[in-house]
């Protein structure tokens, strides 16, 4: 069905995988409007209930965007018109993972460098291997930052270690990529994608529409005055309390099956 991506839907998970080994998973315009259709098809899909995006292999999980396709005997013209057309499908991608009604882990494999660092960010949650890297990489190509890093990293890591990753362009381990919050777990890379399944199981196995109204919330809340954030809130609460969820749930916690019991948890 797909040329530069895979999809594999099983136990409630759509699993997407960027597939362009030789490219370190380098994301092609074509696996953009791919990722894209793939988002599109699991939340149309009433047997999923979360996604998970890797990069086929355990060397990479995305090194950036495609450079090769970069048509430089075009001319100036030519390069800003490519710009412009894969502007287009990154933003289109990277809005979709933010707004999409499911929960979307990032597995990251090896390096998310550039575009695919910014993908992982975009991500609900993500979890790496032990040898995974996360690399800023636009200035050491002579472009500005992009796939919505301006939105995302300082969000995730804070003001200060945001501008040092960017204007240094320093490469992250796994270790401090966990100790900045940028992924909430760290596995061996042969046991990765086993670990990260797992979890995505335990997503898809929760009440999604609760998951989305998270979701949704979080990404709008940083930026609302707090009047305007909890009537935001109240609504979410009015509906999931007329949700058909909502009853056998709280008669459960009643009857004694106390809130403290994680309803997703990360496997050891």
């Amino acid at each position: 069905m797909y040329k530069d991506i895979t999809c594999e839907i099983k136990e409630g998970v759509a699993v997407l995988s960027l597939n362009l080994p030789k490219t370190r998973n380098a994301m092609s315009l074509t696996a953009m409007q791919e990722l894209l259709d793939g988002l599109n098809k699991a939340e149309d899909n009433p047997d999923v209930g979360a996604v998970m995006i890797t990069g086929s292999g355990d060397k990479a999980f995305c090194s950036g965007f495609h450079l090769r396709e970069i048509p430089l005997d075009d001319g100036d013209k030519g390069i800003r018109e490519h710009f412009r057309v894969a502007a287009m499908w990154w933003h289109q991608l990277l809005h979709k993972i933010v707004r999409v009604r499911l929960p979307v882990l990032a597995a990251v494999n090896g390096v998310a460098a550039g575009g695919g660092f910014g993908v992982s960010l975009a991500c609900d949650m993500a979890v790496c291997s032990d040898d995974a890297r996360f690399v800023c990489a636009w200035h050491t190509i002579g472009i500005g930052n992009d796939t919505a890093t301006s939105y995302s990293l300082a969000r995730i890591v804070g003001m200060r270690r945001a501008m040092d990753l960017m204007l240094t362009n320093r490469t992250l381990g796994a270790e401090e990529a966990a100790e900045w919050g940028i992924v909430s777990r760290i596995y061996p890379s042969a046991s990765l994608k086993e670990k990260a399944f797992s979890i995505a199981k335990d997503l898809a196995n929760a009440p999604t529409h609760l998951q989305v109204m998270a979701k949704n919330r979080f990404h709008a809340g940083w930026t609302q005055p707090i009047e305007e954030c909890t009537e935001y809130e109240i609504q979410n609460v009015l509906s999931s309390v007329s949700h058909p969820h909502f009853r056998p749930r709280l008669l459960s916690f009643l009857q004694g099956n106390k809130a403290d019991k994680p309803q997703v948890e990360f496997p050891s």
